[in-house]
């Protein structure tokens, strides 16, 4: 499965957020990620990287003056379901009352998509996460490192423009965790496919992205490769991040 041709380069142009309660959870931010690329969002609670994927997504909407961008196409008062965006969340969103394969057909049948393709890309997609042999059991007799598998075979069934993963692994255990790390990483490199993935875990950010932009208090800290932010901190924020501090 190749979905190389549906990753969409993003651009956010002077996004601001603020909520009903007055609330500014997200600073002007001007941030662009290319097609293909793996861009992780890091920082602790409340540093505006949920927000900004809550925007991408379509979940929430910038204020007054902010766009979103999908290549060329201005998105920023599109609705997710229109976005033709995948996301896996920290609680998988599974539905308990569906097999395997059915959850990870869902968004194709939702699409219309015939009953025979569908069938057989759920086949294929079960086959390329390892999930063959479990494609009629339901989701309560999964482990947790499964049903993890299942939301991400999910999301990207449907050859999304972009994947959205929020803390995607915060919930698994550290040795399931490390090499769930690895098989999403192995993924997105084999596909192709746009996506941006937040996580206050810094050690997820240094082995998954292309590029991390830091985040503190609503505002990019800096924006860089692994090794610049690993080997060239730029402020106090990063220096004073172990183990981001050389």
């Amino acid at each position: 499965m190749n979905t190389n041709e549906h990753g969409a380069s993003i651009r956010l142009e002077g996004c601001t957020k603020t909520f009903a309660d007055g609330t500014l959870a997200l600073h002007p931010l001007d941030l662009s990620v290319q097609a293909g690329e793996t861009l992780v969002l890091l920082g602790p609670s409340g540093c505006g990287k949920t927000t900004t994927l809550r925007l991408i997504a379509g979940l929430e909407f910038p204020d007054d003056g902010g766009r979103i961008l999908f290549d060329d196409e201005d998105v920023t008062h599109t609705p997710i379901e229109k976005r033709n965006v995948g996301m896996v969340f920290q609680s998988y969103a599974l539905f308990p009352n569906m097999t395997v394969a059915e959850n990870v057909g869902y968004g194709l049948k939702v699409q219309k998509v015939k009953a025979a393709e569908i069938k057989s890309r759920v086949g294929e997609m079960l086959e390329m996460m390892e999930l063959g042999a479990l494609a009629h059991r339901r989701i309560d007799q999964l482990s947790g490192g499964q049903r993890q598998r299942v939301a991400l075979a999910r999301a990207i069934i449907t050859s999304p423009r972009v994947l959205l993963l929020d803390e995607p692994l915060t919930a698994l255990g550290a040795i399931l965790r490390d090499r769930l790390r690895a098989d999403i990483n192995n993924l997105l490199r084999r596909l192709g496919i746009t996506a941006i993935y937040v996580t206050h875990d810094q050690d997820e950010a240094m082995a998954l992205g292309d590029r991390i932009v830091v985040m503190d208090h609503g505002r990019v800290s800096q924006i860089g490769t692994p090794k610049e932010i690993y080997f060239a901190p730029q402020n106090d924020f990063l220096i004073s991040s172990t183990p981001f501090a050389a």
